[in-house]
């Protein structure tokens, strides 16, 4: 009965002892075989539904800025210091915050000339004089 069942003939083997494989909740391959392609399918149609969902948070992330995250101080430092763009407007804003106080944002330096106070009355009369003359230029 060994040549029957190296023939191929599958009941020759089964006469002697051989036992069938084990299905578990199928009850016959095919039902396994279906049920494999079935869950190879959904597996496929899950895979591209992934890479679609992945391919559109890309999309996404690149259209709108990132979320500010929470950094140090160093950090933001450390960032702003390598970004002249954002260490100009840092500037700028400080020197802008700065009420009364003569500064020039631009290039030179500004100086403030010392208060020119009259000691007597004469004084005064040529410093306002001055002044005046200075107004109608």
């Amino acid at each position: 009965m060994e040549e029957d069942n190296v023939n191929g003939n599958p009941e020759a083997g089964n006469a002697e002892g051989a036992q069938t494989p084990d299905l578990g909740k199928f009850k016959s391959v095919d039902a396994l075989v279906r049920a494999y392609g079935e869950l190879e399918s959904e597996f496929t149609r899950r895979s591209q539904r992934l890479k679609a969902l992945e391919e559109a948070e890309k999309a996404r992330e690149a259209a709108a800025p990132a979320e500010p995250r929470e950094v140090g101080s160093e950090e933001l430092y450390r960032q702003a210091k390598q970004n002249e763009g954002v260490c100009a407007r840092l500037v700028s804003e400080y020197l802008q915050s700065l009420k009364g106080v003569p500064l020039m944002t631009g290039s030179g330096a500004g100086v403030a000339a010392p208060a020119d106070r009259p000691r007597n009355l004469r004084e005064a009369g040529n410093l306002a004089l001055g002044y005046l003359r200075n107004q109608k230029n």
